[in-house]
């Protein structure tokens, strides 16, 4: 029979990690989550299946870590055995990872699941005392499914813009985003890298140089593509953890950001977190001026901008 069983020495950031796949505005969110020889994957679906997140923990950000299959057999990286597959509240998931605070998520945790079971049980080890904590699966869905036709989908169209930058040089972008933006927020990738975005009280329109990222691939035309706020704001959550953000945005205008995250043990591969997110609309748009120069004709800069951004919702 098909069991698992691991052990975080700590589970502070991997905790803050899984936060990150929260949407706020949900009461339940879903995690999906798979184990084998690699690691262990939380997937969560997005309302209508128009965002997907993931978490991969390797191995190596365990102190110990143990998996079999269903005949007893331990797994083979890059072998055929099905992954042990569940599902459980994330939000049950992190009270129980916070349960003496956020301090207490500092403590070491044990992790194991066995499926005659149905219970992900978690351990919490402090000195001279353990802390259990039972979280009871979830029925079956096809939710994890359509997310991975959503990945595929992804992968089929041509990437159409893409960026890389250490996480830092977005942070502070996104925050100053965070607090002014009031309904759709708008991705535009030509010369510069623009965030914009119109809401009922006002507008607000960011842009990065060029030369902030290590990698600036632009379409050869000015296109912009429309995202929700809160969708695309929770891709975003990861920044201050992360060391190193993707960005990439697909002929089709979805969005995929990957975050990579040192592992906190020091050594072995690093933990990242992946958002897939589809857009609202593909814009293509005449060009607009760079940072910091007028077109001649201002109205026309006001139309324009009326343009990219959508009201709010």
């Amino acid at each position: 029979m098909s069991c698992f069983s691991a052990r975080l020495d700590s589970a502070a950031l991997v905790t803050s990690l899984i936060e990150c796949l929260i949407e706020e505005k949900r009461s339940e969110v879903v995690a999906h989550i798979a184990i084998d020889a690699a690691g262990l994957e939380l997937h969560v679906v997005g309302r209508s299946k128009s965002t997907h997140a993931t978490l991969t923990l390797p191995v190596s950000c365990f102190a110990a870590f143990d998996c079999v299959d269903e005949t007893g057999a331990p797994f083979v990286r890059g072998g055929d055995q099905e992954p042990i597959a569940f599902s459980v509240d994330v939000r049950a998931l992190v009270e129980c990872l916070k349960l003496f605070g956020t301090a207490g998520a500092d403590l070491e945790v044990s992790l194991s699941y066995a499926p005659a079971t149905e219970v992900f049980k978690l351990t919490l080890e402090e000195p001279g005392a353990f802390t259990s904590c039972d979280v009871h699966v979830l029925e079956d869905s096809n939710d994890l499914e359509g997310a991975t036709d959503m990945a595929g989908a992804f992968r089929d169209a041509p990437t159409a813009a893409k960026t890389l930058a250490t996480s830092a040089t977005l942070r502070d972008v996104v925050a100053d985003f965070d607090e002014s933006a009031v309904g759709s927020s708008t991705i535009k990738v030509s010369v510069h890298f623009r965030l914009a975005a119109s809401g009922s009280v006002g507008c607000v329109q960011i842009d990065v140089p060029r030369d902030a990222f290590v990698v600036f691939e632009a379409p050869e035309e000015t296109r912009s593509w429309t995202y929700q706020t809160q969708a695309f704001l929770h891709g975003m959550k990861a920044l201050p953890h992360s060391h190193e953000t993707y960005v990439r945005v697909n002929d089709h205008g979805m969005l995929l950001v990957q975050h990579m995250v040192a592992n906190d043990r020091g050594a072995g591969d690093n933990m990242y977190l992946e958002y897939l997110c589809c857009s609202d609309t593909d814009d293509h748009l005449p060009d607009a001026p760079p940072p910091g120069e007028r077109p001649a004709d201002a109205s026309q800069a006001a139309a324009t901008f009326a343009t990219m951004a959508s009201p709010a919702f």
